[in-house]
């Protein structure tokens, strides 16, 4: 090779080769304003998404209510016995009892521990309600502190008198679900659209 042949200089071992003619890079102002932007959007965007996750909890926790009254009262039909669904407002948690014959006491079931309403989600808001303003037509406006279901799966009081008074009530600061339990066994899921409770599809009866 002779000494005018050109010399090929390849860029050292770490360094971003050369641009070419015509290409530039992003100055720091258009990154800066690329980040204004996607700051603006998450502003827009966090609150509603925590919303709409909120609501979608509320409403996983009352299906839950009335998969579990469900569960009881199939429980009562299958082995011939009481259960009851126990519902403590003061720590916003619910759990399915079985009646020991023997004691003639409800017992907690050992492999089963009370469900927390939104458990696992800090500050979701989500609260069972001990009382409510106004309720579905036919029930009262007080949730019920337990819902027994005799061995035919029909709500009855204390006493064995079957009752149709069996409501339970939660809610977060913008929605109220009802759950309620007729006198007939009927298991029903109720929303409050402004001023009226609506139905939703429930477990079936």
């Amino acid at each position: 090779m002779s000494m005018g042949s050109c010399l090929v200089m390849k860029p050292r071992e770490g360094t971003s080769p050369p641009m070419k003619e015509g290409e530039h890079g992003f100055s720091l102002a258009e990154i800066m304003v690329a980040v204004v932007l996607l700051l603006l959007f998450a502003a827009l965007t966090v609150p509603s998404l925590t919303t709409a996750l909120n609501a979608w909890q509320l409403n996983a926790d009352a299906r839950k209510i009335s998969t579990t009254l469900m569960s009881a009262k199939l429980r009562t039909t299958s082995q011939a016995t009481r259960y009851r669904v126990h519902f403590d407002v003061a720590n916003n948690s619910f759990n399915c009892q079985r009646f020991n014959r023997t004691t003639g006491n409800y017992l907690d079931i050992a492999d089963e521990s009370a469900v927390t309403l939104s458990d696992g989600i800090s500050n979701s808001g989500i609260r069972l309600t001990a009382d409510f303003p106004s309720g579905p037509t036919g029930f009262p406006t007080t949730s019920s502190e337990f819902i027994i279901f005799n061995s035919r799966g029909i709500p009855v009081d204390n006493g064995g008198v079957p009752t149709g008074a069996n409501v339970v009530y939660l809610s977060n600061s913008s929605t109220s679900y009802a759950v309620t339990v007729s006198q007939v066994g009927r298991i029903q899921l109720w929303k409050l659209d402004g001023s009226q409770w609506v139905t939703e599809p429930a477990p079936a009866p």
